[in-house]
């Protein structure tokens, strides 16, 4: 994550041009018009691993990271013993609010869960490929603060792009506009394909290449990029964050897969990951980070 600095006498997070994006995107009405008409799991392999993780943490303490409309809200809170719910996006958590009043909602960032003490939660949760919308360095951060919070022995559940899906090739530059003889519903997708043609050309200049790979993705017309990883990153990755070497991973049809078998058909992984017990794991996480209450106070777009 990059530095924070005093603007107008308020901390400010001083964000990348992925993240500007990102967060433009999440805001748009229209954007989250689509997370408020979308409810359930998204596929079998979510489904999988969210009753795998809670069979495992019985009467779980659960933090909902990305949790957005409300969504996974429904989803965790009747099979947890108590919920909360966080997101970096005030609009998102106020969608969530309006659904499920009953529940606790805070805006808060994944990067920093100084709210929260070491061990406090059985489970994790980071659905949607939420974990994909920060950079290399902000997504260790969340590794390692998903890590501190949970118990040894936690699961932390999360969907993250597979680098080697064929989708990521250039033919995702070519989308087709579907007919409709509704002119008013022709004209609104016509439009949006002329906004994400712009897009394509305009925001694929910040793709990142090399150990932390974010790619421009179709998705909202072309309106995010995205961290994708590979199952050798990933080990690396939540092993050094605290986690076991040994995690499942799971396609969208509820597959699990071979960690060195074919996924390039696979766009995105299902991550079931536990919290590591070794004592080095207990030492990295014994205390919480410097606690910057004003993170998600201020608008950063």
């Amino acid at each position: 994550m990059e530095p924070f600095s005093v603007i107008n006498g308020f901390w400010r997070l001083v964000m990348s041009k992925v993240e500007l994006i990102n967060r433009r995107t999440w805001k748009n009405p229209l954007e989250r018009r689509y997370y408020r008409a979308i409810h359930g799991y998204i596929d079998q392999g979510e489904e999988k691993a969210f009753d795998l993780a809670l069979a495992a943490a019985s009467g779980a303490r659960v933090l909902d990271i990305g949790v957005g409309a409300g969504r996974t809200a429904e989803l965790l809170a009747p099979r947890s013993r108590s919920y909360v719910g966080i997101d970096y996006t005030r609009e998102m958590i106020d969608l969530s609010h309006r659904l499920l009043p009953e529940l606790r909602f805070e805006v808060m960032d994944a990067r920093n869960l100084a709210a929260f003490e070491d061990a406090s939660f059985d489970l994790v949760v980071f659905s949607y490929n939420g974990i994909d919308s920060v950079e290399g360095e902000g997504r260790l951060q969340v590794l390692n603060e998903v890590a501190r919070v949970l118990r040894p022995g936690g699961c932390f559940v999360f969907s993250t792009f597979n680098r080697g899906w064929n989708g990521f090739g250039t033919s995702r530059f070519s989308p087709r506009v579907t007919w409709t003889a509704d002119p008013v519903r022709l004209a609104y997708r016509l439009t949006m394909r002329s906004m994400g043609w712009f897009r394509q050309h305009w925001y694929r200049r910040y793709e990142i290449q090399g150990e932390h790979n974010v790619i421009l993705h179709h998705a909202h017309h072309f309106g995010i990029m995205v961290y994708a990883t590979t199952p050798a990153q990933l080990r690396r990755q939540l092993t050094h964050a605290g986690f076991e070497a040994r995690f499942d991973l799971f396609s969208p049809q509820g597959e699990m897969l071979d960690f060195g078998g074919e996924t390039c058909d696979v766009e995105y992984f299902h991550v079931l990951a536990v919290r590591g017990h070794d004592q080095e794991s207990e030492n990295r996480h014994s205390s919480a980070p410097r606690k910057l209450d004003l993170l998600s106070s201020a608008d950063p777009i």
